[in-house]
């Protein structure tokens, strides 16, 4: 599987403007929720299990090195770090599940897109 960091790198999406793009975007993430509605869960498993994680490994660390006057911040970073690593792995699941959606709203509204600059 190829990450995508930007919409921009997406290859459907490539040649477009930044507005255009979004656009695209929003109709095909609309058309895929109306399609598939439980998708919208689709990132949840992966933020909550790196929060979670994240959140594992502070705690683990804080025990095993003895860190006393600052538990909380070794718990608090790593389970933002899990977070931010599991909101990226979402993304770029929805972004694979979207492709076939940005095809299809490319195709259906060339015309539309084309008037955008």
């Amino acid at each position: 599987m190829k990450f995508y960091f930007t919409l921009s790198q997406v290859p459907e999406l490539a040649g477009l403007t930044r507005r255009q793009r979004r656009l695209v975007y929003q109709c095909a993430l609309a058309a895929l929720f109306a399609e598939q509605p439980s998708t919208v869960w689709v990132g949840a498993p992966w933020l909550f299990g790196g929060i979670l994680g994240g959140v594992l490994a502070g705690w683990l660390a804080a025990v095993s090195s003895g860190f006393s006057h600052s538990k909380l911040l070794v718990i608090t970073a790593p389970g933002l770090a899990g977070a931010l690593a599991g909101i990226f792995i979402g993304a770029q699941i929805l972004t694979a599940r979207l492709r076939p959606y940005f095809r299809r709203v490319l195709e259906e509204r060339r015309d539309e897109i084309a008037k955008i600059n």
